[in-house]
Parts: structure tokens; sequence; C-alpha cells
């Protein structure tokens, strides 16, 4: 398992006085669980940026506080509306054998051959799962290798996925997770080309009596210079 470490500070700074801290690159965060009463801490914003580029929200970050070490899972990052800028963040102490229930996401992998065969389209029905297991065994995602897809309407449940041992999946196991369908082709309506048909003949029987009529009345025209 990679480590991954972040530097903190105890924190007395609080509110809206939190703004200072941001302005000179720091970034409030607060630790709470295992063990320990909620903590507000500082973090360098660069490093936290860098970190969370790489770890998902099920990876094990060691917060450097003083002379502690505390493994901590990310819980809640808040972001500026506009600009996306860090905020703030809440990191959840655990142990390696504390049992943790979290939703981690389900990739998809590998080529589906009903996909360049028919043509198909694969439908997501369920982008993550929901799970337990202790924190050491937290795994960053689920795999759904979709080479096994061969034909129009073969899917992939729950029960289907790959599973590390350790983990406890909480979700209905006859869920559906993805399944291959065939395209769909916007036809005409029999009634609209019914339509559109009479339409035009109704044009061209307008457009004929309009020329009877101009013919008829130049006929007249003509007479009438008689």
């Amino acid at each position: 398992m990679e480590k991954y470490v972040l530097e903190a500070q105890k924190r007395e700074v609080i509110g809206k006085k939190v703004k200072a801290l941001r302005r000179e690159g720091l970034l409030p965060a607060v630790i709470y669980g295992s063990g320990i009463d909620p903590q507000p801490i500082t973090l360098d914003t660069k490093a936290v940026i860098q970190t969370l580029k790489i770890v998902g929200a099920n990876t094990l970050i060691t917060l450097k506080l003083g002379k502690k070490e505390l493994l901590a899972l990310v819980r809640d990052v808040q972001r500026e509306v506009i600009k996306r800028d860090l905020l703030h963040i809440d990191f959840q102490a655990v142990s390696l054998e504390e049992s943790i229930t979290t939703t981690v996401p389900i990739v998809i992998v590998g080529e589906a051959p009903v996909a360049k065969e028919y043509n198909a389209v694969l439908s997501s029905a369920l982008d993550e799962l929901q799970i337990e297991a202790k924190a050491k065994d937290l795994p960053d995602s689920i795999i759904a290798d979709v080479s096994s897809l061969v034909e129009i309407g073969d899917h992939i449940l729950v029960k289907d996925l790959v599973i590390p041992g350790d983990v406890i999946v909480l979700d209905d196991p006859d869920e559906m997770v993805l399944v291959a369908s065939a395209q769909t082709l916007m036809e005409i309506e029999p009634e609209v080309e019914e339509g559109a048909e009479l339409f035009e003949e109704l044009t061209d029987a307008e457009l004929m009596e309009e020329g009877e009529g101009g013919e008829a009345s130049e006929g007249a025209e003509e007479e009438s210079e008689e």
C-alpha cells in the first residue's frame, strides 16, 4: 500500500478569520473520528491539491500532526462555487482494523464485442457500490469488465463483479450494473407519412385548379374585348 503523507498543524483560527489563512496558502481542515476529539488543523494548499489528484475517497492518507501520525480518509471537500478553489476539507481518522461503510466507484474496463459487432450501446444503471470493509482493505474502485458482453441484451449484475475477498457488498446482488442495448432509430409514423402524401395531393390539386381558373379568366377577358 502506497503511503500518502500530509503535514498538518493545529489551528486556532476559526470562523471568518480563516480567509487570512487561505491568502497565506494554508487550507483550513478538521479531523475527527477514531478515538480523537474533532481537531481544527491547517495544511499546505498546494500539497493537498497534488495529493487529491492521486488519491480517491477511500485512499488512506497519513496526517502528521506534531509527533502523531493519524490515518485518515477524505470525507468532505468544500470548493468555491465559480473558481472551484479549495476552501475546507473534513478528514475522518481511522484505524487499520476499523470497519468502514462507504461507496466506491465502478470503473468500466475492456472492450465489449457486442459494441463492435452490433454497434450496441452500453447503458450504465449503477456507477458505484456501497461496501463494508476494514480500513486497510478498502478498494479505490471496483472493476466491471465488459469483454463478456457478446449479444444484445447481455448484462452485468452486481453479483457478476469481481470483489476482493475482504470486502462486503451491501447492494442487491441482482441489481443491474450495465446492459448492452440496440441503438434505436427514429422512424416516421405511418400516419405522418400518409398526412404528408395527402398534403402533397391537395397542393397539386390546388395548383391545377389555379391553372384552370387562370385559363378560364383569360378566355372571359378575350370575349369581353371582342
